[in-house]
Protein backbone atom coordinates (compact mmCIF):
# COMPACT_ATOMS: atom_id res chain seq x y z
CA UNK A 1 0.00 0.00 0.00
CA UNK A 2 1.04 3.60 -0.64
CA UNK A 3 0.39 7.08 0.77
CA UNK A 4 -1.42 9.66 -1.36
CA UNK A 5 -1.46 13.40 -0.82
CA UNK A 6 -4.33 14.88 -2.83
CA UNK A 7 -4.17 18.64 -3.26
CA UNK A 8 -7.54 20.20 -3.98
CA UNK A 9 -10.88 19.42 -2.34
CA UNK A 10 -13.17 19.99 -5.32
CA UNK A 11 -14.82 17.44 -7.61
CA UNK A 12 -11.70 15.80 -8.99
CA UNK A 13 -9.68 15.89 -5.79
CA UNK A 14 -12.47 14.24 -3.84
CA UNK A 15 -12.99 11.54 -6.47
CA UNK A 16 -9.26 10.79 -6.75
CA UNK A 17 -9.02 10.58 -2.96
CA UNK A 18 -11.94 8.15 -2.99
CA UNK A 19 -10.31 5.86 -5.57
CA UNK A 20 -7.05 5.79 -3.64
CA UNK A 21 -8.84 5.13 -0.33
CA UNK A 22 -11.01 2.36 -1.81
CA UNK A 23 -7.81 0.75 -3.04
CA UNK A 24 -6.53 0.64 0.54
CA UNK A 25 -4.01 3.45 0.38
CA UNK A 26 -3.47 6.07 3.07
CA UNK A 27 -5.02 9.32 1.79
CA UNK A 28 -4.64 12.90 2.97
CA UNK A 29 -6.88 15.39 1.16
CA UNK A 30 -5.82 19.03 1.35
CA UNK A 31 -8.27 21.90 0.91
CA UNK A 32 -8.43 25.54 2.00
CA UNK A 33 -12.19 25.42 2.63
CA UNK A 34 -13.19 24.91 6.30
CA UNK A 35 -16.73 23.81 5.38
CA UNK A 36 -15.37 21.06 3.16
CA UNK A 37 -13.05 19.91 5.96
CA UNK A 38 -15.95 19.74 8.39
CA UNK A 39 -18.18 17.86 5.96
CA UNK A 40 -15.47 15.31 5.18
CA UNK A 41 -14.61 14.74 8.84
CA UNK A 42 -18.11 14.66 10.27
CA UNK A 43 -20.21 13.20 7.47
CA UNK A 44 -17.73 11.52 5.10
CA UNK A 45 -19.24 13.64 2.33
CA UNK A 46 -18.22 16.57 0.16
CA UNK A 47 -21.72 17.89 -0.38
CA UNK A 48 -20.65 21.19 -1.93
CA UNK A 49 -18.90 19.48 -4.82
CA UNK A 50 -20.17 15.94 -5.41
CA UNK A 51 -23.42 15.90 -3.47
CA UNK A 52 -24.42 12.92 -1.36
CA UNK A 53 -21.75 10.49 -2.59
CA UNK A 54 -20.61 8.45 0.44
CA UNK A 55 -16.85 8.74 0.90
CA UNK A 56 -14.37 6.44 2.57
CA UNK A 57 -13.78 7.23 6.26
CA UNK A 58 -10.10 6.57 5.51
CA UNK A 59 -9.79 9.93 3.72
CA UNK A 60 -8.05 12.28 6.14
CA UNK A 61 -8.94 15.93 5.46
CA UNK A 62 -6.40 18.61 6.26
CA UNK A 63 -5.72 22.30 5.71
CA UNK A 64 -2.00 21.75 6.34
CA UNK A 65 -0.16 21.50 3.02
CA UNK A 66 2.96 20.13 4.67
CA UNK A 67 0.97 17.36 6.34
CA UNK A 68 -0.69 16.43 3.05
CA UNK A 69 2.65 16.04 1.28
CA UNK A 70 4.61 14.45 4.13
CA UNK A 71 5.78 10.95 3.22
CA UNK A 72 3.42 10.75 0.23
CA UNK A 73 4.41 8.28 -2.46
CA UNK A 74 2.09 10.12 -4.85
CA UNK A 75 1.03 13.77 -4.73
CA UNK A 76 -2.04 14.36 -6.91
CA UNK A 77 -2.64 17.91 -8.14
CA UNK A 78 -6.38 18.59 -8.46
CA UNK A 79 -6.62 22.36 -8.63
CA UNK A 80 -7.71 24.51 -11.62
CA UNK A 81 -5.04 24.87 -14.30
CA UNK A 82 -4.48 28.57 -13.55
CA UNK A 83 -3.67 27.71 -9.91
CA UNK A 84 -1.17 24.93 -10.66
CA UNK A 85 1.89 27.18 -10.71
CA UNK A 86 1.16 28.80 -7.36
CA UNK A 87 0.44 25.45 -5.71
CA UNK A 88 3.64 23.96 -7.16
CA UNK A 89 5.58 26.93 -5.82
CA UNK A 90 4.10 26.31 -2.36
CA UNK A 91 4.92 22.59 -2.32
CA UNK A 92 8.32 22.68 -4.05
CA UNK A 93 10.23 22.72 -0.77
CA UNK A 94 7.97 20.05 0.75
CA UNK A 95 8.67 17.35 -1.86
CA UNK A 96 11.69 15.15 -2.45
CA UNK A 97 13.12 12.96 -5.19
CA UNK A 98 11.16 9.77 -5.78
CA UNK A 99 7.74 11.18 -5.03
CA UNK A 100 5.40 10.95 -8.03
CA UNK A 101 3.54 14.18 -8.85
CA UNK A 102 0.38 13.49 -10.85
CA UNK A 103 -1.49 16.39 -12.45
CA UNK A 104 -5.21 16.15 -13.26
CA UNK A 105 -5.80 19.81 -14.25
CA UNK A 106 -6.88 20.25 -17.87
CA UNK A 107 -5.72 23.38 -19.61
CA UNK A 108 -2.84 25.61 -20.64
CA UNK A 109 -1.41 28.43 -18.55
CA UNK A 110 -2.94 31.61 -19.95
CA UNK A 111 0.07 33.92 -19.75
CA UNK A 112 2.70 31.49 -21.03
CA UNK A 113 0.62 28.97 -23.08
CA UNK A 114 2.56 26.23 -21.29
CA UNK A 115 1.20 22.76 -20.62
CA UNK A 116 0.74 21.79 -16.98
CA UNK A 117 3.67 19.36 -16.85
CA UNK A 118 5.95 22.16 -18.06
CA UNK A 119 4.53 24.56 -15.48
CA UNK A 120 5.18 21.93 -12.82
CA UNK A 121 8.74 21.40 -14.00
CA UNK A 122 9.31 25.16 -13.89
CA UNK A 123 8.50 25.25 -10.18
CA UNK A 124 9.66 21.86 -8.87
CA UNK A 125 13.25 20.81 -8.16
CA UNK A 126 14.98 19.09 -11.07
CA UNK A 127 15.18 15.85 -9.09
CA UNK A 128 11.37 15.58 -9.34
CA UNK A 129 11.12 16.15 -13.09
CA UNK A 130 11.36 12.43 -14.02
CA UNK A 131 8.37 11.62 -11.81
CA UNK A 132 5.95 14.24 -13.16
CA UNK A 133 2.89 12.58 -14.72
CA UNK A 134 -0.42 13.71 -16.18
CA UNK A 135 -3.92 12.21 -16.34
CA UNK A 136 -6.60 12.73 -18.97
CA UNK A 137 -9.62 10.98 -20.37
CA UNK A 138 -13.38 10.73 -19.79
CA UNK A 139 -13.55 11.05 -16.01
CA UNK A 140 -16.58 12.85 -14.59
CA UNK A 141 -15.62 13.01 -10.93
CA UNK A 142 -19.00 12.23 -9.38
CA UNK A 143 -19.39 9.14 -11.56
CA UNK A 144 -16.15 7.42 -10.64
CA UNK A 145 -16.51 8.53 -7.02
CA UNK A 146 -19.71 6.43 -7.10
CA UNK A 147 -17.80 3.49 -8.51
CA UNK A 148 -19.17 3.68 -12.05
CA UNK A 149 -16.85 2.15 -14.70
CA UNK A 150 -14.25 4.69 -15.81
CA UNK A 151 -11.04 4.54 -17.84
CA UNK A 152 -8.35 7.23 -17.99
CA UNK A 153 -5.00 7.78 -19.68
CA UNK A 154 -1.93 8.44 -17.53
CA UNK A 155 1.33 9.48 -19.17
CA UNK A 156 4.85 10.23 -18.01
CA UNK A 157 8.13 10.60 -19.87
CA UNK A 158 9.38 7.59 -17.89
CA UNK A 159 6.98 4.74 -18.62
CA UNK A 160 7.74 3.09 -15.27
CA UNK A 161 6.18 6.11 -13.53
CA UNK A 162 2.95 5.78 -15.53
CA UNK A 163 2.92 2.03 -14.94
CA UNK A 164 3.39 2.53 -11.20
CA UNK A 165 0.39 4.87 -11.14
CA UNK A 166 -1.64 2.28 -13.02
CA UNK A 167 -0.75 -0.32 -10.39
CA UNK A 168 -1.75 2.00 -7.53
CA UNK A 169 -4.96 3.46 -8.99
CA UNK A 170 -6.50 0.67 -11.00
CA UNK A 171 -9.31 -1.44 -9.57
CA UNK A 172 -12.36 -3.27 -10.87
CA UNK A 173 -14.13 -0.06 -11.95
CA UNK A 174 -11.28 2.46 -12.46
CA UNK A 175 -8.95 1.48 -15.30
CA UNK A 176 -5.74 3.19 -16.33
CA UNK A 177 -4.04 3.16 -19.74
CA UNK A 178 -0.35 3.92 -19.07
CA UNK A 179 1.81 5.61 -21.72
CA UNK A 180 4.50 8.17 -22.48
CA UNK A 181 2.70 10.72 -24.68
CA UNK A 182 2.39 13.37 -22.00
CA UNK A 183 2.05 16.08 -24.65
CA UNK A 184 -0.82 14.28 -26.39
CA UNK A 185 -2.70 13.61 -23.15
CA UNK A 186 -2.38 17.24 -22.06
CA UNK A 187 -3.42 18.61 -25.44
CA UNK A 188 -6.42 16.29 -25.60
CA UNK A 189 -7.44 17.29 -22.08
CA UNK A 190 -7.24 20.96 -23.04
CA UNK A 191 -8.87 20.81 -26.46
CA UNK A 192 -11.84 18.69 -25.46
CA UNK A 193 -12.94 21.53 -23.15
CA UNK A 194 -12.90 23.91 -26.11
CA UNK A 195 -15.14 21.72 -28.26
CA UNK A 196 -17.50 20.67 -25.48
CA UNK A 197 -18.81 24.23 -25.31
CA UNK A 198 -20.33 24.32 -28.84
CA UNK A 199 -21.76 20.83 -28.25
CA UNK A 200 -23.59 22.22 -25.23
CA UNK A 201 -24.58 25.30 -27.19
CA UNK A 202 -26.30 23.11 -29.75
CA UNK A 203 -28.37 21.59 -26.93
CA UNK A 204 -29.26 25.04 -25.60
CA UNK A 205 -30.59 26.09 -29.00
CA UNK A 206 -32.47 22.76 -29.31
CA UNK A 207 -30.93 21.90 -32.67
CA UNK A 208 -31.24 18.15 -32.15
CA UNK A 209 -29.00 15.09 -32.33
CA UNK A 210 -28.21 15.39 -36.03
CA UNK A 211 -26.81 18.89 -35.66
CA UNK A 212 -24.88 17.95 -32.53
CA UNK A 213 -23.25 15.11 -34.46
CA UNK A 214 -22.12 17.58 -37.13
CA UNK A 215 -20.56 19.82 -34.50
CA UNK A 216 -18.93 16.87 -32.76
CA UNK A 217 -17.47 15.54 -36.01
CA UNK A 218 -15.99 18.90 -37.00
CA UNK A 219 -14.82 19.49 -33.43
CA UNK A 220 -12.99 16.18 -33.28
CA UNK A 221 -11.35 16.88 -36.65
CA UNK A 222 -10.10 20.23 -35.35
CA UNK A 223 -8.94 18.69 -32.07
CA UNK A 224 -6.92 16.13 -34.01
CA UNK A 225 -5.54 18.72 -36.42
CA UNK A 226 -4.41 21.06 -33.66
CA UNK A 227 -3.12 18.32 -31.37
CA UNK A 228 -1.02 16.66 -34.06
CA UNK A 229 0.31 20.00 -35.32
CA UNK A 230 1.54 20.74 -31.80
CA UNK A 231 3.26 17.36 -31.48
CA UNK A 232 0.68 15.03 -29.95
CA UNK A 233 0.29 11.50 -31.28
CA UNK A 234 -2.83 10.83 -33.33
CA UNK A 235 -3.46 7.53 -31.52
CA UNK A 236 -3.49 9.37 -28.19
CA UNK A 237 -5.87 12.05 -29.44
CA UNK A 238 -8.19 9.45 -30.97
CA UNK A 239 -8.22 7.49 -27.72
CA UNK A 240 -9.36 8.15 -24.16
CA UNK A 241 -7.46 11.43 -23.78
CA UNK A 242 -9.04 13.08 -26.83
CA UNK A 243 -12.12 11.49 -28.37
CA UNK A 244 -13.15 9.75 -25.15
CA UNK A 245 -12.90 12.91 -23.09
CA UNK A 246 -14.72 14.95 -25.75
CA UNK A 247 -17.64 12.53 -25.73
CA UNK A 248 -18.00 12.73 -21.97
CA UNK A 249 -17.45 16.46 -21.68
CA UNK A 250 -19.67 17.36 -24.62
CA UNK A 251 -22.60 15.13 -23.66
CA UNK A 252 -22.73 14.86 -19.86
CA UNK A 253 -25.03 17.24 -17.94
CA UNK A 254 -22.38 17.14 -15.19
CA UNK A 255 -19.82 18.82 -17.48
CA UNK A 256 -19.23 22.48 -16.71
CA UNK A 257 -18.07 23.22 -20.26
CA UNK A 258 -21.17 21.67 -21.79
CA UNK A 259 -23.39 23.43 -19.24
CA UNK A 260 -21.86 26.79 -20.09
CA UNK A 261 -22.47 26.09 -23.78
CA UNK A 262 -26.06 25.10 -23.10
CA UNK A 263 -26.64 28.36 -21.24
CA UNK A 264 -24.99 30.29 -24.05
CA UNK A 265 -27.31 28.68 -26.58
CA UNK A 266 -30.39 29.32 -24.46
CA UNK A 267 -29.20 32.84 -23.58
CA UNK A 268 -29.88 31.99 -19.95
CA UNK A 269 -27.51 33.12 -17.22
CA UNK A 270 -24.30 32.05 -18.89
CA UNK A 271 -22.25 34.97 -17.59
CA UNK A 272 -23.41 34.31 -14.02
CA UNK A 273 -22.46 30.66 -14.45
CA UNK A 274 -19.03 31.63 -15.72
CA UNK A 275 -18.56 33.98 -12.76
CA UNK A 276 -19.29 31.21 -10.23
CA UNK A 277 -17.78 28.09 -11.84
CA UNK A 278 -14.37 27.10 -13.17
CA UNK A 279 -14.93 26.50 -16.90
CA UNK A 280 -11.52 25.56 -18.32
CA UNK A 281 -12.66 25.73 -21.94
CA UNK A 282 -13.14 29.50 -21.94
CA UNK A 283 -9.52 30.54 -21.27
CA UNK A 284 -8.41 27.59 -23.40
CA UNK A 285 -10.21 29.01 -26.46
CA UNK A 286 -8.23 32.22 -26.17
CA UNK A 287 -4.92 30.52 -25.35
CA UNK A 288 -5.13 27.81 -28.02
CA UNK A 289 -6.06 30.37 -30.66
CA UNK A 290 -2.96 32.43 -29.85
CA UNK A 291 -0.77 29.34 -29.68
CA UNK A 292 -1.68 28.05 -33.14
CA UNK A 293 -1.75 31.37 -35.03
CA UNK A 294 1.74 30.85 -36.51
CA UNK A 295 0.67 27.41 -37.80
CA UNK A 296 -2.08 28.84 -40.06
CA UNK A 297 -4.45 25.95 -39.37
CA UNK A 298 -8.07 26.07 -40.51
CA UNK A 299 -10.14 25.97 -37.31
CA UNK A 300 -13.55 27.53 -38.03
CA UNK A 301 -15.25 26.06 -34.95
CA UNK A 302 -12.57 27.47 -32.67
CA UNK A 303 -12.91 30.83 -34.41
CA UNK A 304 -16.68 30.76 -33.96
CA UNK A 305 -16.37 30.18 -30.23
CA UNK A 306 -13.78 32.95 -29.95
CA UNK A 307 -16.16 35.39 -31.64
CA UNK A 308 -19.03 34.39 -29.35
CA UNK A 309 -17.13 34.51 -26.06
CA UNK A 310 -14.69 37.34 -26.72
CA UNK A 311 -16.27 39.46 -29.48
CA UNK A 312 -19.95 39.35 -28.45
CA UNK A 313 -21.24 37.43 -31.47
CA UNK A 314 -24.81 36.15 -30.96
CA UNK A 315 -24.62 32.38 -30.26
CA UNK A 316 -27.73 31.29 -32.16
CA UNK A 317 -27.03 33.44 -35.21
CA UNK A 318 -23.31 32.63 -35.30
CA UNK A 319 -23.80 28.88 -34.91
CA UNK A 320 -26.42 28.74 -37.65
CA UNK A 321 -24.08 30.64 -39.97
CA UNK A 322 -21.28 28.23 -39.09
CA UNK A 323 -23.49 25.25 -39.91
CA UNK A 324 -24.52 26.76 -43.23
CA UNK A 325 -20.85 27.20 -44.15
CA UNK A 326 -19.33 23.99 -42.77
CA UNK A 327 -21.98 21.34 -42.16
CA UNK A 328 -21.31 19.48 -45.39
CA UNK A 329 -17.58 19.64 -45.65
CA UNK A 330 -14.60 18.99 -43.42
CA UNK A 331 -11.96 21.75 -43.21
CA UNK A 332 -8.69 20.85 -44.91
Amino acid sequence: MATFGVLGGGNMGTAMAQVAAVNGHTVRLWTIEPDTIADLRQNHRNSAYIGDVPLSPNIEATMDLREACRGADVVVICVPSQAVRSVMRDVASLLSAGQIVLNTAKGLEEQTHLRMSVVMADELPEALHPTIATMGGPAIAREFALGLPTAVAVAAVDFTVAERLRELLENDYFKVAAGTDTLGVELGATLKNVYAIPLGMSDGINLGANTKAIIGTIGMAELLRIGCALGGRSETLQGLAGLGDLLTTGYSPLSRNRTLGERLGANSGWQEYLDTHTVEGVPAIHTVRELIQPLRLETPLLEMMYEILFQSATPDVRLRRFLADYAFRQPN
